[in-house]
């Protein structure tokens, strides 16, 4: 981690998960920013070009590239425009809750096994 300004800055390049949990909100979305603006270039698109394939105007565009803060529905516009819908993926899967958690939740979850279980059997 760098210190810019007396505060901390993290590239993405440096951060890693247990970076995340400690980072700054603002930091986080300079490090988003940073990833989406990398992104655009690697794929050798102009923030006008971007602008044509996500509707999103090119300063709000430069704006979440420089971290500033934008909408979610910006963010999603931006990654449909790259074509990169695919980092939201964690967030959009279907989460599969396992048997003894879901029998928690509905609070009947057996202490033991029983006879009465067997005699189907």
């Amino acid at each position: 981690m760098e210190r810019v300004n007396n505060q901390k800055f993290m590239s993405p390049v440096n951060m890693n998960l247990n970076d995340v949990y400690w980072a700054s909100n603002t930091e986080l979305m300079n490090v988003i920013g940073e990833k989406v603006k990398t992104i655009r270039l690697n794929i050798n698109m102009t923030r006008d070009e971007l602008q044509e394939a996500s509707g999103v105007h090119k300063k709000t565009i430069s704006d979440l590239e420089n971290g500033k803060n934008v909408t979610l529905l910006t963010l999603i516009a931006v990654l449909r425009g790259l074509e990169e819908l695919n980092l939201l993926e964690r967030l959009l899967e279907d989460e599969i809750i396992n048997p003894i958690a879901l029998a928690e939740l509905h609070g009947n979850i057996p202490k033991r096994a029983s006879r009465k279980s067997l005699k189907g059997i």
